[in-house]
């Protein structure tokens, strides 16, 4: 027996399927979201415009489309009225994602970034495909999500939602929601900082934070707090005389070992190392540009894994 997990967790690399859950704020998925109102009519709210849904239509959505979806009641019986499937394509691989054989679905997804309305027959296979997900690890659930994008991508969509342009005006609200969580962290670094406290920022749930944050940063939130973090301990080591003690809990650390621990892993050298390598830069402390400079170098140099550096 496979163990069930609860949907939109990050153990679901591929896809999950949960009960759709009204909200007050719009949300900015990181995943393809397919929308399956099942036994109740609702409305869908994408960008600036709305939509209303009713049983035996899908809708498609593309990653960081906003959208909130508002339920009316329920038909006579059923426990709950409206599905969504969040699925990525990373968990795939980029070279079966680029094959012959997939090219159908890519072609659909890659339309969907203006939201795909499908009108279903109730016979049809999709429904099929649809029911048989679940949140397991079985391999055979990634066969169903396949076979049901495989179907879908044969169906012509009865319309598309949203103008060309929006896609130019969502670009500048995703660019503008990465800032205000760089913002935050940057002025909140020396506090506790969680996936949480920055989610909330922007109302947004943790995983699909996660996802968001990584996407578009191309580094995990962790990794990334952890690097801004010994940037600036870098900086303090250089241009004050603070003790290695103070610094590290002046720039968020819960511990001297652990500011030692992290320092080492990205600079290759300790703190006090760092300090003791880098004294000649204190002569040049009034020149900031020349101490940021340096140790941007470093910075890139010592950790090309993770080459975004801000």
């Amino acid at each position: 027996m496979y163990q069930r997990i609860k949907a939109n967790t990050p153990e679901f690399l591929m896809f999950d399927i949960q009960e759709v859950e009204e909200t007050e704020h719009m949300i900015f998925a990181a995943d393809y979201i397919l929308v399956w109102p099942r036994h109740c009519k609702c409305t869908l709210h994408l960008g600036t415009s709305h939509y209303d849904l009713k049983p035996g239509q899908l809708v498609l959505l593309a990653p960081f489309n906003p959208f909130r979806i508002v339920l009316g009641p329920l038909e006579d019986g059923a426990e709950h009225g409206c599905d969504e499937l969040h699925f990525r394509l990373n968990a795939l691989g980029q070279t079966f994602v680029d094959s012959v054989q997939f090219s159908n679905i890519k072609k659909m997804l890659d339309q969907s970034r203006s939201g795909m309305l499908f009108d279903i027959p109730a016979n049809s296979e999709i429904y099929t495909f649809l029911k048989m997900l679940e949140n397991t690890f079985e391999f055979s659930q990634v066969l169903n999500l396949l076979s049901l994008l495989d179907k879908l991508s044969h169906v012509q969509p009865t319309t598309t939602f949203l103008a060309d342009n929006f896609e130019i005006k969502n670009s500048q609200r995703i660019e503008e929601r990465v800032q205000i969580a760089l913002k935050y962290i940057a002025n909140n670094l020396a506090e506790p900082l969680s996936v949480s406290i920055v989610a909330d920022q922007l109302h947004m749930a943790e995983s699909t934070f996660s996802r968001f944050f990584h996407a578009n940063m191309g580094i995990t939130f962790r990794q990334y707090i952890i690097e801004q973090r010994v940037r600036q301990a870098a900086r303090y080591l250089v241009i004050t005389d603070w003790s290695i003690a103070h610094i590290g809990a002046e720039v968020g650390f819960s511990s001297l070992s652990n500011f030692n621990s992290k320092f080492k892993c990205l600079l290759k050298l300790t703190p006090k190392e760092y300090r003791s390598s880098h004294i000649d830069m204190r002569k040049n402390i009034g020149q900031h540009r020349s101490i940021e400079g340096q140790l941007q170098n470093q910075l890139m140099n010592t950790n090309n894994n993770y080459p975004y550096m801000s």
